[in-house]
């Protein structure tokens, strides 16, 4: 695998399969995005960051009262440095998205484009071993947007993640049929911040 698809297979891990350690130290805002973000009449603070190789940054925020570990929802900004083409992108996340499918009849996604930029809308779940139980459900909404400035050149990913649980599956799923075009509004509306690299 080359570094350039290395780096890549890093933007598409889908936060459900990647759950992290919990750091205690310090969080560090790579990014330079003043916060805390407002969303949906919400404030979300930055609570995990991460910088695993020089051009990949991605930062997580939360509501105060949610917990990382079992979050309702969840804030995501992601940048990858470099000369990629968005299509590529989303492309690729949708083959990971396929793939997932033949697995798992949960999965499902749309792709939607507006002025240039891309909005992945997708659902995901981690189910009991014999298939016959949802424990997790993820609902997904990645905006993906070409950063075209010399110094910070590359895709910035904005993103929100809903979650629900096996003790509130019923409620998430009714919810989700309810109110499935209003995230896409939200995400899509928002103003993105500007990043700046430290």
């Amino acid at each position: 695998m080359t570094a350039k698809c290395k780096i890549l297979a890093l933007f598409f891990l889908i936060s459900l399969f990647s759950l992290k350690a919990q750091s205690t130290g310090k969080v560090n805002d790579y990014l330079n995005i003043p916060g805390p973000i407002k969303l949906d009449q919400k404030t979300y603070n930055l609570v995990w960051s991460s910088h695993p190789n020089e051009n990949y940054f991605k930062q997580e925020y939360l509501n105060s009262n949610e917990d990382l570990k079992k979050y309702t929802r969840l804030v995501m900004i992601d940048f990858i440095k470099g000369d990629y083409a968005l299509k590529d992108i989303i492309d690729q996340k949708v083959s990971e998205l396929q793939e997932l499918k033949k697995t798992n009849p949960v999965v499902n996604y749309q792709v939607l484009e507006n002025n240039g930029e891309y909005i992945l809308d997708f659902i995901i779940s981690e189910n009991s071993k014999d298939g016959k139980e949802i424990l997790i459900a993820e609902r997904n909404i990645y905006r993906y947007k070409l950063i075209t400035e010399n110094n910070n050149k590359g895709i910035l990913l904005f993103a929100v993640s809903e979650r629900g649980y096996k003790e509130n599956m019923n409620v998430f799923f009714n919810n989700l049929k309810n109110n499935s075009s209003k995230l896409i509004e939200i995400v899509g509306n928002y103003k993105l911040p500007e990043i700046q690299l430290k």
